[in-house]
């Protein structure tokens, strides 16, 4: 494959986080449903799509590269070397003018065999104004499936408000009672999508496989410091500050879960179908978010659609196995599998071999 082409699949990138899980991304990747003791749960419960953001892992031993995406192309270098080799082709001439080598979202999927340590990010304000960094992260999920005979659920704002100096206690002492009363479950299904704003204390529910789209940063917020056994370090807590001046990142606004329901739940938008079984949706447009993310549903084998890109994006297949195809270059994907197409692309047909879905994340 030549590195000017305009259809890069991905090569895998897990990556190390403060919690266990990934079990079924290595199912999804797999593309299999054997059974369940084949797939060990572990501290790489991550894959980072197409990303230009290095992972920071502050606490654990230092990994050269660790987050960054690489090319299934020769040598297989980082997307990053190849967007800036021509960045014009990649990104497009206008785009690249205005905002250089930033994509505006780093996409990952994520899976939770344990409910992750309750945290908040900034908003792309506060970071901007207090962290010197364009993007907070903003965050919006959506819901690929929940572990076999279990319930997903997600914490996501305060149910039950503290008071600023009473949340400064709980943090500092570390009062879990005090903190899980501060939030109820919100259930979750797969197929659902939602979006968390910077600032709004949330948490993901163990056995949970999503996909994440987010502001291409990792600053973090972590108001628990240990969940099974598994320890956030010291300098992995506050971003590099203190807990005073993280108090100011958080959203003290009491959210009922109905109210939660209807603020944060997204729904899919209805653009086009082809005469061919496949249906194409906005899935989530978020309020403010600097990405839009669309789905197109496949609904049986020969399926086809023509789309039309007027931006670079990144493809990944959730369901299924699709070829892709754009002036002359064609690529197979099966599910787990993604590729960064390219600004210049243009019309992309995209072919299933049986039911599939594909979800396209884009700049607004």
């Amino acid at each position: 494959m030549l590195e000017d082409n305009l259809l890069l699949p991905l090569l895998y990138n897990r990556v190390r986080r403060n919690y266990r899980g990934g079990a079924g991304i290595d199912r999804m990747q797999a593309n299999t449903v054997t059974v369940d003791n084949l797939f060990q749960d572990g501290d790489k419960p991550e894959e980072w799509i197409a990303s230009l953001v290095s992972a920071r892992n502050p606490g654990l031993n230092l990994i050269k590269n660790e987050g960054l995406s690489r090319c299934a192309v020769h040598k297989q270098p980082l997307l990053a070397e190849l967007l800036q080799s021509k960045p014009e082709l990649y990104l497009g001439e206008e785009w690249y003018s205005a905002h250089g080598l930033d994509l505006s979202f780093l996409t990952k999927i994520l899976d939770s065999s344990m409910r992750l340590h309750v945290q908040a990010h900034p908003t792309a304000a506060f970071a901007n104004k207090y962290l010197n960094s364009p993007y907070g992260k903003f965050e919006c999920y959506y819901i690929l499936s929940i572990r076999e005979g279990q319930g997903g659920y997600i914490r996501l704002g305060f149910q039950h408000l503290p008071s600023k100096s009473e949340w400064r206690r709980i943090i500092e002492e570390q009062d879990i009672t005090a903190m899980d009363a501060c939030f109820e479950k919100i259930p979750v299904k797969a197929g659902e999508v939602w979006y968390i704003p910077g600032g709004v204390p949330h948490a993901i529910g163990e056995n949970i496989l999503l996909l994440e789209i987010m502001e291409p940063s990792d600053l973090v917020v972590r108001c628990e410091f240990e969940r099974e056994g598994i320890i956030v370090p010291p300098e992995a807590r506050f971003m590099g500050q203190n807990l005073d001046f993280c108090l100011d990142i958080f959203d003290y606004t009491e959210q009922p879960v109905g109210d939660v329901r209807r603020k944060y739940r997204l729904f899919p938008k209805f653009l086009a179908e082809s005469d061919n079984d496949a249906i194409f949706e906005e899935l989530a447009a978020p309020p403010t978010a600097p990405f839009n993310v669309r789905r197109l549903s496949l609904l049986k084998p020969n399926a086809t659609m023509t789309i039309h890109c007027d931006a670079f994006c990144v493809a990944l297949v959730t369901q299924g196995k699709v070829m892709i195809s754009s002036r002359g270059e064609e690529v197979v994907l099966r599910q787990g599998q993604s590729l960064f197409v390219a600004a210049t692309a243009g019309e992309l047909k995209i072919l299933s071999t049986g039911s599939a879905e594909l979800c396209l994340v884009q700049p607004a």
